[in-house]
């Protein structure tokens, strides 16, 4: 009888690599097993959840993990964050509050935060750096652009519902 060879491949989906996809910094883990001349499936399944066993308890700490814990560290908030990405989008603090409901005062009070947390003077400074450490992923212009289109379009719809 032939020895068959099994080669099974799966991709992990964990709630940080789905936190991943939606900051845009796609990381997949890929495990590889290969089983040699075992006919049985219960062996299979148990030399797979060894190798699951040993993959989660020898992984580094991920990329996602990683930024949560320097956040959490420099005491930055979902709300800090989503004012650092439009300040990094070029957004003026208005642009930003009304993005976010909140006055302009709140947004510069927000990048007052931020700047301390790291430890500089300038947006420019904590711009670059938050592009550094991978909290932030430029985008393109039109899909700022798309973005500022939207938002113009809202305030239109708002002030037309106002006035009726």
């Amino acid at each position: 009888m032939l020895e068959q060879n099994y080669t099974i491949r799966f991709t992990l989906l964990d709630d940080a690599l789905l936190a991943q996809f939606t900051r845009q910094q796609i990381e997949v883990d890929i495990l590889e097993v290969v089983v040699n001349g075992l006919n049985q499936t219960d062996a299979i399944h148990e030399i797979l959840l060894d190798e699951l066993k040993r993959y989660y308890q020898t992984r580094p700490l991920s990329r996602v993990v990683q930024l949560e814990e320097q956040l959490q560290a420099k005491g930055i908030t979902d709300r800090d964050l989503k004012v650092l990405h439009a300040l990094c989008d070029g957004f003026t603090s208005k642009e930003i509050g009304e993005q976010l409901h909140v006055s302009k005062k709140t947004v510069d009070l927000i990048r007052t935060k931020l700047l301390r947390a790291y430890e500089v003077r300038t947006s420019n400074e904590l711009i670059r750096l938050s592009i550094i450490d991978g909290l932030y992923t430029p985008r393109t212009n039109e899909a700022i652009q798309a973005e500022k289109d939207g938002l113009a379009q809202q305030r239109e719809e708002r002030r037309l519902t106002r006035l009726k």
